[in-house]
């Protein structure tokens, strides 16, 4: 049964839960996070952008990833796909992802690069987190910024995938922790659907008219 109506329900119940340091800066992964990462960032009054990172999807299931790319191209394999594909696929499908996060990056954030976080705390926003390499990918990324701490929070994720990413973070809050196996962020939405480009923009053109986007601020 669906815990939440859609994602934007999943992050505004996020807000009434979860504290948040004064000196956050939300970055959504793009596209399911971005509402979610745009309902905290409105509630809570924190500064919102956009951590282009994407999944790299398993050929024969590309509905589930083996590892995750970032902007300046760092790639995040989960191990346990290791010896099942080798290094010319894995390049192959790292370029074409990279490629669509290029593009996102333009689309979403104008092609800017991002600003230095000293002083700040990133907070990582997705809609869920499945097996977590994802959310990594953003915070090795981040991490390069120099915030004073990087968090991840999501509406839902497993119990063992909060787990494991806190050999990572320095915190993470999920409001549901599933113990259900198999795992799917779907299952906990009624709503679901592929978020457009088009609604991307609405959430960031929104947050702009409230002066709110990180990515814009001097």
């Amino acid at each position: 049964m669906a815990t939440f109506r859609d994602r934007l329900h999943g992050g505004i119940e996020l807000a009434r839960n979860v504290s948040l340091p004064s000196n956050s800066v939300v970055f959504a992964i793009p596209r399911g996070g971005v509402p979610v990462g745009y309902a905290l960032s409105k509630t809570l009054r924190i500064p919102f952008d956009i951590i282009v990172v994407r999944k790299l999807p398993i050929p024969w299931n590309p509905e589930a990833g083996f590892g995750a790319i970032t902007l300046d191209r760092r790639i995040v394999i989960n191990p346990e796909f290791e010896g099942y594909l080798d290094r010319e696929t894995i390049e192959q499908i790292a370029s074409e992802v990279h490629r669509e996060v290029i593009r996102r990056n333009q689309a979403y954030r104008g092609g800017k690069g991002y600003r230095n976080l000293t002083g700040k705390v990133a907070v990582v926003v997705d809609d869920g987190f499945a097996s977590g390499y994802t959310a990594i990918a953003a915070y090795n990324f981040l991490k390069q910024l120099k915030p004073d701490a990087v968090l991840a929070i999501a509406p839902v994720c497993p119990k063992h995938t909060k787990e494991f990413l806190l050999n990572h973070f320095d915190d993470v809050y999920c409001l549901v922790e599933s113990t259900e196996l198999p795992f799917a962020v779907a299952s906990f939405y009624e709503d679901f659907h592929d978020l457009t480009d088009e609604e991307v923009i609405e959430y960031v053109e929104d947050l702009r008219r409230e002066n709110l986007l990180w990515m814009e601020e001097e």
